[in-house]
């Protein structure tokens, strides 16, 4: 299934769990907590400045994309 072609309510869906995401990475960033995480059949405590946690720049456009 193409994304475009998801039904509202998993768009929607998808939407409410990146912003509950957002606010647990703002929140243990602003108290200097650790992220826990379930990663391999462990839990792990992450650092919420670890660059795995920022935004993917964006790229501009090559000629293979248009």
């Amino acid at each position: 299934m193409i994304p475009d072609e998801l039904p509202t309510v998993v768009k929607q869906a998808n939407a409410a769990m990146k912003e509950a995401a957002d606010v647990v990475l703002q929140r243990a960033r602003r108290h200097n907590t650790p992220i826990i995480v379930w990663r391999d059949g462990k839990v792990v405590e992450l650092d919420p400045f670890s660059p795995e946690f920022d935004e993917p720049k964006q790229q501009p456009p090559t000629a293979s994309d248009e």
